[in-house]
């Protein structure tokens, strides 16, 4: 008869279906939900779920702040290790473009960059224009002629509705 009293206790290490017991399932769940709040378990209270996405997203942030960082390093190292050879000491003109000096020094490259990438732009397009045979000086009656011909093909496709009046 004892062994079956023994068997009908509730032990104190026994789970309850649903309910966490250890710390350890706990921070389990707790490092689910930090790695990706939509799929795993939920914490119950609200604060606690603020929180972990709060730390999560501020985790996220200072990662890719930590790879900006280690690309400027990475590019710094780079310019450092190319000027003290000797193609640094022939382009060390460039240096004024590569890195320009002082916050007037980084605009005035930035405003040359834009006028240039400007003119480039400008220059391209013009030069397509004149591969086209548009050139500006064409034949105007050739032109006129071929944009009435356009204009009469998108009337022929155009279907008029019946005309409906509104009383």
């Amino acid at each position: 008869m004892t062994s079956n009293t023994a068997a009908l206790q509730p032990t104190v290490d026994a789970p309850h279906p649903g309910r966490e017991t250890s710390s350890l399932a706990k921070a389990q769940n707790t490092i689910k939900y930090l790695v990706d709040p939509k799929t795993g378990p939920q914490p119950k209270q609200l604060r606690t779920r603020a929180l972990l996405r709060s730390l999560r997203y501020f985790t996220i942030f200072a990662f890719w702040r930590l790879v900006r960082y280690a690309k400027y390093a990475l590019v710094g190292a780079a310019v450092a290790a190319i000027s003290g050879t000797a193609i640094g000491s022939v382009m060390s003109g460039a240096a004024l473009f590569i890195a320009p000096t002082g916050i007037l020094g980084g605009a005035g490259v930035g405003v040359l960059w834009a006028v240039g990438r400007f003119g480039w732009k400008r220059a391209s397009a013009r030069m397509k224009r004149r591969s086209d045979g548009h050139d500006g000086h064409g034949d105007a009656r050739a032109d006129e002629k071929a944009d009435a011909e356009q204009g009469k093909e998108e009337s022929a496709n155009h279907i008029k509705a019946p005309r409906a009046d509104p009383w």
